[in-house]
């Protein structure tokens, strides 16, 4: 008798004062389903980009250490290589200069060349030497004014700007001539950054690893090739005077 009032009280539209509601539709249930669902999946997201953020941040700070020290010691063999090669062009210079000097010595000593041919001819050829020293010079004194003008006469400043600029190139292009892959892109694209984002960054650090370590790398090399050059120089002017004398 109860369960049948029960249930009659609580029929829709029974008429009775209190109705017992039935339960909530089925799409109520099916929509909280899905928004818990759909927060589950943002937060995975959420956490595989930071994932993918922090695997690409931790691959590119190895790049820029990778390429930051082959960079330093690519521009020590260079370095070093370059002034060797001037250094023997000066000094290969230098002793054909000698030679034409000490020919010019040799007529004049066993009566071939009177006194004023002879002090005629070493300031012709004095002069010469000078002209082709200049023209040979010049390039690189012109680079260097233009520079030292650029950058304030700070010959540090000026030398690390210099090297800086040639690594952000040299280390862009070879980023740059890394083939792509789709995988690689999609993945750079989950993780917020871009190739072309990731090539200039990794280029522009070690373009400033570069610009601060330059002048220390460099040093030894520059006071190396001036220690020779200016003894080159000086045993030069001393077998000049020598003769002339």
């Amino acid at each position: 008798m109860r369960s049948a009032c029960f249930w009659a009280c609580s029929r829709p539209g029974s008429g009775q004062g209190w109705n017992i509601s039935p339960p909530l539709p089925t799409y109520t249930g099916g929509m909280r389903s899905f928004l818990l669902i759909a927060s589950a999946v943002g937060a995975g997201l959420a956490f595989g980009r930071r994932y993918l953020e922090r695997g690409v941040s931790d691959r590119k700070t190895k790049a820029i250490e990778a390429a930051a020290v082959e960079t330093r010691r690519q521009i020590k063999r260079h370095a070093d290589d370059f002034l060797k090669k001037s250094f023997r062009s000066f000094a290969i210079a230098t002793g054909i200069k000698l030679v034409i000097l000490a020919a010019l010595w040799t007529l004049a000593h066993f009566g071939a060349m009177d006194r004023p041919y002879f002090l005629y001819g070493v300031m012709a050829v004095l002069a010469a030497f000078l002209l082709r020293d200049f023209w040979v010079s010049w390039p690189y004194v012109r680079l260097g004014i233009a520079e030292l003008s650029r950058y304030g006469w700070h010959p540090r400043r000026a030398l690390g700007e210099v090297v800086a600029g040639h690594v952000f190139q040299q280390v862009l292009q070879e980023a740059q001539s890394v083939p792509k892959s789709r995988s690689s892109t999609v993945l750079l694209t989950l993780a917020g950054h871009s190739r072309e984002g990731l090539e200039h960054d990794i280029a522009t650090s070690v373009a400033a690893i570069a610009r601060d370590t330059s002048w220390s790398d460099l040093r030894p090399f520059l006071i190396s090739a001036g220690l020779k050059t200016g003894a080159l120089m000086a045993l030069y002017s001393v077998c000049v005077f020598a003769l002339m004398a």
